[in-house]
């Protein structure tokens, strides 16, 4: 089961690598959510995020959003969200604006409801 999650992981990072910079990391979330409904507003969710990023002058950091095909029989972490940042300072600089602040206490709760167990970590790009 860890190998199949590790080989997920690294053909999601590597498929999904967007930016070219040395300095670009990805932060990768592995979690379930619980129902269709709460699938499609998580969605909108990062949606409405990655259109706050680009408005704060930050077009090329987002998140993607993978969820396993409904054949899989994994029974968890069926649901992954990938987030691509051009560096580390954006990654910061995005995280501490009052904007993206402002998004993530508004969906704080929702998205706790939406996602269970995640697992989380941040890849930066191999020289």
């Amino acid at each position: 089961m860890k190998k199949i999650i590790f080989l997920l992981m690294l053909c999601a990072i590597g498929f999904n690598m967007t930016a070219t910079a040395q300095k670009a990391i990805n932060s990768v979330h592995f979690y379930d959510v619980k129902n269709a409904d709460m699938e499609k507003t998580y969605i909108a969710s990062l949606k409405e995020i990655n259109t706050i990023m680009a408005e704060m002058g930050f077009p090329k950091n987002y998140y993607s959003y993978f969820k396993l095909a409904a054949s899989d029989t994994t029974k968890t972490y069926r649901n992954c969200t990938i987030g691509h940042w051009t560096s580390e300072e954006d990654y910061k600089t995005i995280h501490d604006h009052p904007k993206f602040k402002a998004w993530a206490n508004k969906n704080k709760d929702n998205n706790a409801v939406f996602i269970t167990g995640q697992l989380y970590r941040k890849f930066y790009a191999a020289d």
